[in-house]
């Protein structure tokens, strides 16, 4: 919605808004008013009923403090105490116990600061009470502070100074803790009735009585409540109360402690009439907007249904739901122009459908770029690209042929749904079948049902199974790289959208195979197109190194085709080079694509294996030379034997370093040859170049 519709809202809008703006806003005014007005009468007269109880309770707590501190004072003049009579002074105190239940443990102590009467033995005297601090609360009332006993129970000291006027001075010290239940007792019995809490602060903000066990409280500083009552809404624990503070030293009570009554009440218990209230009015209210949302529908239906219509259908094809039909609701200009609107979603639907796979399209191609362009490792590369290739069009089979320059001939690089056996032996001439046909004429061939596209049956003209089947040229700066081919077994499985998105993969996967391909160049041998001596010498050093950080293994394969200089000299160095290659090839084939096969020098071919030891090793060793004494090689027609001697060794196990891993492998290819060739050898510490 843009901010010109918001502003200028529609007929049923406006309807519904005029008369909800007559109906809501006098009710809602009135209802404002007469709430606020509740609540701060409600606020008014619980302060007001808030300070009347505080100050009867000041009182209440004042004579009960002043009727203790007497009555010690009057104990303390007795003559007993006076004297300092032990025996005679703890039976009085024992009594007085008895019939004072707020007395909690009473002592006398002479001006020795020992204690000779008491009404517990294990009493002790604090280790910081001083005479002069007891005589100042004597003589000042002075309150100790309030402390929790084990039990719960809040009490304080009270302290009365012994006279003697036959010594002339203070004899002694009459202490006594007293047991605060008195004050507790008083707040219930005042509030019982009532839905406020009450609690009694010390001047330190402890809680020394309260009015039921649920009462809460928050940290009120006395100099907040001596000038003042405080009379306000706070937060205990996230809810709010009205709460009023009252200090005992605003009643000027003689001796009086710096004491803080405070009466609170919960705002959802205060104001539970006047929040029932509200929603009252709320549902007034809400009542109210409903009839006058359904009378503005009654109106406006009549006449603005075709257009609600209309807009409805244009919200759709704005949210990007073509599919959403849009009928006209009358036969004059507005049904005429829902009917035009309805045409024009057609025409966005399918240009839509195309941008979508346009935009996929482009996606697509970028990902697959950026995955591809950063991979030099030819093997590698090849598996990726048809992998992606593979799931990007949902083929079930494929493959990358590549072009050999020299021989002039295709091969299968990489295959995917086909047999190990056919991806092994495939060989295309130039123009043979339909990858040589595509390399011929440098152009794609898209069949759609491989039984009756005519280009395709002309090209091969057996063994043609069911199905779909796309095959492109992979062509950098002019050159012929391979074939990309793909296929399903359901006929016209395969969309014209599908070939053109293909062609791009496979334009794109050119040029990533052109870039992998000089890379490769740098790093292999020219001759048999496996890495060359000095990057194998370079990836044996990191192999080495990875072995070490991750406490692996690695091993190394040294193999030397036997015989082979007579072998040259029989045939010549051309069918030598030849016998290299296909050498090389076989290698290539029979190991891991972690695994690194290079040309070492001559006829000698080394493979790195990474993460295998020596007897893991021997697998790779055996099946690269079972592949190669099983193999067809001809020289004018004639098959001619090819074998190899192997050595394997393992890093750290038999090897210590790179040159002795190289050397150990190679005193197990020295005993291979000397002990009858055409056989894989594992290490021993017990060969060396002197065996025969």
């Amino acid at each position: 919605m843009n901010s010109r519709s918001f502003f200028k809202p529609g007929i049923r809008a406006r309807l519904t808004i005029i008369i909800l703006l007559i109906s809501l806003i006098p009710l809602a005014f009135l209802g404002y008013q007469a709430y606020f007005n509740q609540k701060k009468f409600i606020t008014e007269e619980v302060t007001a009923s808030h300070l009347e109880l505080s100050n009867t309770l000041a009182h209440g707590i004042y004579e009960n403090l002043e009727f203790t501190r007497r009555l010690l004072n009057a104990i303390g003049e007795l003559e007993a105490v006076k004297s300092l009579n032990p025996a005679v002074s703890e039976d009085f105190f024992n009594a007085l116990m008895r019939h004072f239940a707020f007395f909690k443990l009473m002592y006398l102590i002479d001006s020795e600061r020992n204690i000779i009467a008491t009404t517990d033995a294990a009493t002790k005297l604090p280790a910081d009470w001083l005479y002069s601090k007891a005589i100042r609360r004597s003589y000042q009332g002075s309150l100790s502070e309030v402390v929790t006993s084990a039990e719960g129970m809040p009490f304080m000291t009270l302290e009365s100074v012994i006279k003697s006027p036959e010594r002339l001075g203070i004899t002694g010290v009459l202490i006594s803790e007293v047991n605060l239940s008195s004050i507790r007792d008083l707040l219930r019995n005042a509030l019982k009735n009532s839905k406020s809490q009450g609690l009694v602060l010390d001047e330190a903000g402890s809680v020394i009585a309260r009015s039921s066990e649920d009462s809460r409280t928050l940290n009120i500083p006395m100099s907040e409540t001596i000038d003042s009552d405080l009379t306000r809404l706070r937060d205990i624990d996230g809810e709010p109360y009205l709460i009023t503070a009252v200090s005992l030293k605003k009643f000027d009570f003689y001796q009086a402690p710096n004491w803080t009554i405070v009466l609170q009440i919960p705002e959802r218990i205060a104001f539970d009439a006047i929040y029932k209230f509200r929603a009252r009015i709320i549902r007034i209210l809400s009542l109210t907007a409903v009839i006058s949302i359904f009378l503005a529908i009654l109106l406006a239906r009549g006449f603005t249904a075709p257009l609600s219509n209309l807009i409805n259908g244009a919200r759709h094809i704005s949210g990007g739901d073509f599919e959403h039909r849009i009928l006209p609701m009358s036969s004059d200009e507005i049904g005429e122009l829902t009917t035009t609107f309805d045409e024009m979603r057609v025409n966005l639907r399918s240009t839509k459908a195309d941008l979508d796979y346009r935009i996929l399209q482009l996606s697509t191609l970028y990902e697959v770029g950026k995955a591809i362009s950063s991979e030099l490792d030819f093997r590698k590369l090849q598996n990726m690209i048809l992998e992606i290739v593979v799931k990007v069009v949902k083929a079930e089979k494929g493959s990358l042929m590549l072009l050999d320059d020299a021989e002039k001939n295709l091969t299968i690089g990489v295959a995917v749904g086909l047999s190990e056996e056919i991806t092994r032996d495939t060989r295309l001439e130039i123009g043979e079948s339909v990858a040589g046909w595509v390399v011929k004429n440098r152009r794609p061939l898209f069949a759609g049902n491989v039984e009756t596209d005519p280009t395709f049956q002309s090209i091969k003209k057996k063994n043609i199974r069911t199905g779909t089947m796309m095959c492109v040229p992979l062509t950098a700066k002019d050159k012929i790289l391979g074939t990309l081919n793909i296929s399903r077994s359901e006929p016209d499985s395969f969309s014209e959208k599908d070939f053109e998105l293909f062609v791009n993969l496979a334009n794109q996967a050119a040029i990533a195979i052109d870039n992998a391909r000089l890379y490769r160049y740098a790093v292999t041998d020219e001759m048999t197109r496996l890495y060359n001596h000095r990057y194998f010498q370079q990836r044996l050093d990191e192999e080495i190194q990875r072995a070490d950080r991750y406490e692996n293994h690695v091993s190394l394969i040294i193999l030397d085709v036997d015989h082979f200089k007579r072998f040259n000299d029989t045939f010549g160095h051309p069918e030598g080079d030849r016998a290299l290659k296909a050498v090389a090839r076989l290698i290539e084939k029979n190991v891991r694509e972690i695994d690194i096969p290079a040309r070492y020098g001559g006829e000698e071919f080394v493979v790195i294996c990474p993460e295998k030891n020596g007897e893991g090793s021997l697998i790779p060793a055996e099946r690269i030379r079972t592949a190669i004494e099983s193999f067809d090689f001809r020289i004018n027609g004639e098959p001619v034997p090819l074998t190899v001697s192997l050595g394997v060794s393992c890093y750290p196990d038999a090897a210590k370093s790179k040159a002795d891993l190289i050397q150990k492998a190679d005193f197990a290819l020295y005993y291979s040859k000397q002990h009858g060739r055409n056989q894989a050898t594992l290490y021993n510490p017990v060969m060396n170049r002197n065996d025969g």
